[in-house]
């Protein structure tokens, strides 16, 4: 029975080539949509899942509770007193992560730039990793050892045999290889190559934890596990009491530790760098459903249209005794036919487009991923589902029919119910596509704010370089050797950029005689150029000097924020005041007030701000070019020129270098990857519709032939023909319009919310999208139309 079946469905599909074209080729589409998303979507849902004890694992986070931000790092005095103080927690691990370190095999010149971490052997019980070489239990526990994964080792040392060997640290520290580790999983948060015992960090770091209390990055983060049975809150309910103790009162009120879980880290800041947007993948779900069901409708609309050919089949079929399930079954056999081929164009759309999604998406994805069990079996679920959906309404209604009356009339149904019927089919796939064209729009134009708003400083033309060490001598050597450059306009010396992913949190305080006013500050710590290197501008007082750094005598810069906060309203009345550093022992004195400035991305709102003078923490330097917009051989000259000096004065280093516009573009990624994905899907959706809009308007065209050639000989023009014919898609396309564009601007308005800086929507975006799919309908519609209206009348009226 199944041999016959499928034998009437391929000569059914041979017998309509053009329509089984549409269809084969729109679930195709459709479906490849679909099976890319759920690749970049199940990649994203299986970080960390595989550890045996990764449910009791939690990274202990600090919260701000005015501004409901959670920050990964800490203080870096914490660790001890988890351990001694909150008997819920079975272990504690910090983890110091420091950038850019430089690394070699010792004895030899090859060195390279990686990101290290100091840990103890406590991470090893939180995270299960695969041993080549070591024993995990005391592999961390001295200083200077190291472990490598097996890919590192073989980098740094040309083998993965390397227990034993030294590798060099910064030039200054030999560190014993103890452990080689099985390279890590493309799923995981801690793709961590360079693990450093965590004793040898105060041996090469000794005063890292010389703000205890008082201020935290996120270089320094804490993991903690539970004991089983342990609730996280049980642990976040001793924050007041902790940060009470070891900072205040007033602290308590504002701070607290949030506990994020193992599964959860990879929806925020962590080690691997890559962070899974939530928003992005609900949006990826949607968008690879609604594509799916575009597909799905063109299928249900021109199957339902051929429907009006095959009513004396049916008739036929029921008159020599086919009962309705067997017409049905003989449908859906057809549609899985259709189906089954448009999978096998899905292997092969999906092979050829996936390294192109991977790379838009920035996700580790090859073709590898097709061949897992999950996939396999996602697609098989997918075909059958999509048969179902794309079949069933088509074959009920083909088998429902009388064969006396269809036998009779030829026709299915009356016009009105069936036109209805593919109406509401086609108003909903002309919705979802002007919903994503208006989407598409207003996301580029959020990104074109990002682009071009006014940070409050000058990102063009500045080059970026990591220093290895911040001694006032080679600092001033490298300043000398730079200022010979007629290409440099001005150098600066700093712990980060005026814009950066991570800044340096720090408590301050405000006193007006008995009132304390807490604030949560952003502490930038430059040199007496960091003002002029990035452009900031000084509304009030003086710029600082490189010798502002004697305790007791420490001076400050705010910006406007903060000195509203202290309640000023006028940036001059804010000179000369004090304020106080988190325990109140130490103070400095504000002598000048910038314009606000950007010194997070445009997701958040400008936070309170100083700027302070402290050399030890210089780990960067900012090189402002005299021209902002070089030519690519005045850049290159330039760069050589920073190189030169560079090497001058750190001959054992590696010289690396970044354009401070370019990193701070990385924080918009996300938004970027989301127009690209939008832009994609509008495409897709707007490919499917033409292909269904192209199939029903040639069905149109066809039914009504006679009508045309009967106006015609009445005397209709071309036009009047044409018009005939559109009117009633542009109808369709209206009622989407009224549909589409509120929904549009709802969910759009929404997605601006996560912006403190964000564009106001105007209403000529929705005109715009309106306008372009009229004029899309009329083109595709309009070559049927023009074809219909030039035939010889004649011929059509022929058969009368």
């Amino acid at each position: 029975m199944l041999g016959n079946y499928l034998k009437i469905a391929f000569r059914s599909l041979s017998k309509n080539r053009g329509y089984s074209f549409i269809n084969i080729t729109g679930l195709a589409v459709g479906m490849t949509c679909t099976v890319l998303i759920f690749l970049a979507v199940r990649h994203e849902t299986s970080y960390d899942l595989n550890h045996a004890n990764g449910a009791r694992v939690y990274r202990v986070s600090t919260e701000n509770i005015d501004e409901h931000v959670v920050h990964s790092g800490t203080f870096t005095s914490l660790p001890d007193v988890l351990r001694n103080e909150v008997p819920e927690i079975e272990r504690v691990v910090p983890i110091w992560r420091e950038w850019d370190a430089l690394l070699g095999a010792a004895g030899t010149n090859t060195q390279f730039k990686e990101t290290a971490y100091f840990v103890d052997n406590g991470f090893f019980r939180l995270l299960d990793r695969t041993w080549i070489a070591g024993d995990p239990k005391t592999a961390l526990t001295q200083p200077n050892t190291v472990v490598l994964t097996k890919a590192y080792a073989e980098k740094l040392f040309g083998t993965a045999d390397a227990v034993g060997k030294t590798v060099r640290f910064a030039n200054t520290q030999d560190l014993l290889v103890t452990g080689v580790l099985a390279n890590h999983p493309t799923t995981t948060n801690f793709p961590l190559d360079v693990l450093v015992s965590f004793p040898t960090l105060k041996r090469i770091k000794p005063d890292y934890d010389r703000y205890a209390w008082d201020g935290f990055g996120d270089n320094f983060q804490v993991y903690a596990l539970l004991k089983p049975g342990a609730m996280p809150q049980e642990v976040m309910g001793r924050s007041a009491a902790i940060l009470t103790k070891y900072k205040d009162r007033e602290a308590a009120l504002h701070q607290r530790f949030a506990l994020t879980a193992l599964s959860d880290l990879h929806y925020g800041d962590n080690f691997s760098g890559r962070t899974a947007n939530v928003t992005m993948l609900r949006t990826l779900s949607v968008i690879g459903l609604f594509v799916l069901l575009i597909a799905c409708f063109n299928f249900i609309n021109l199957a339902t249209a051929q429907a009006f050919k095959r009513a004396k089949e049916v008739g036929i079929r029921k008159a020599v005794g086919s009962n309705r399930r067997s017409l049905m079954y003989q449908f859906l056999t057809e549609a899985g036919l259709i189906t089954g081929l448009a999978v096998l164009l899905v292997i092969l759309l999906t092979w050829l487009t996936l390294p192109t999604v991977s790379n838009t998406l920035g996700l580790p994805l090859s073709a590898a991923d097709l061949l897992t069990l999950p996939t396999g079996l996602f697609m098989l679920l997918l075909a059958c589902l999509t048969t179902l959906l794309a079949g069933t309404y088509p074959a009920y209604r083909l088998s429902n029919m009388a064969p006396i009356w269809a036998l009779a009339n030829n026709v299915l149904t009356p016009k009105r119910q069936w036109f209805t019927v593919r109406q509401g089919l086609v108003v909903v796939q002309f919705t979802v596509s002007l919903i994503l064209i208006s989407c598409a729009l207003l996301i580029n134009q959020q990104l074109t704010l990002f682009r071009n708003a006014d940070l409050g400083f000058n990102k063009a033309g500045i080059v970026v370089v990591g220093l290895p060490n911040n001694r006032p001598d080679k600092l001033q050597a490298l300043r000398n050797q730079l200022a010979t450059s007629a290409q440099i306009k001005d150098i600066s010396f700093s712990f980060n950029s005026a814009s950066a992913e991570s800044n340096w949190m720090q408590g301050m305080q405000y006193r007006r005689g008995v009132a304390v006013t807490p604030i949560k500050t952003q502490l930038k710590m430059g040199d007496s150029h960091y003002l002029d290197t990035y452009g900031i501008q000084l509304l009030a007082g003086e710029k600082l000097r490189d010798s502002d750094t004697t305790a007791g005598a420490f001076k400050v810069i705010a910006n406007e924020v903060f000195v509203s906060r202290m309640g000023f309203s006028q940036p001059n009345e804010a000179i000369g005041q004090r304020v106080y550093y988190g325990d109140g022992k130490e103070f400095a004195t504000i002598v000048g007030v910038t314009r606000n400035f950007n010194v997070n991305s445009l997701h958040q709102q400008i936070d309170p701000t100083l700027i302070q003078v402290v050399p030890n923490n210089f780990y960067q330097a900012g090189i402002k070019l005299q021209t902002e917009s070089p030519t690519i051989e005045a850049m290159q000259i330039v760069l050589a020129q920073i190189e030169t000096a560079w090497k001058t004065t750190y001959p054992d280093q590696l010289f690396d270098y970044s354009f401070l516009d370019d990193t701070l573009a990385k924080a918009y990624k996300a938004e970027t990857r989301t127009a690209q994905l939008i832009e994609t899907a509008t495409l897709l959706a707007i490919l499917i519709a033409c292909l269904g809009l192209y199939g029903l308007a040639t069905f149109t065209a066809e039914q009504r032939t006679k009508e045309i050639g009967v106006r015609k000989v009445l005397g209709a023009t071309t036009m009047s023909v044409v018009a005939l014919l559109s009117k009633d898609f542009l109808k369709l396309v209206l009622i989407a319009i009224v549909l589409a564009l509120p929904v549009a601007w709802y969910a759009m308005s929404q997605w601006l919310q996560h912006f403190a800086f964000h564009i106001t929507i105007q209403w000529w975006v929705f005109a715009l999208t309106g306008l372009l799919m009229v004029l899309l309908t009329l083109l595709t519609v309009s070559f049927q139309s023009v074809k219909a209206a030039l035939m010889n009348p004649v011929k059509s009226l022929r058969s009368e």
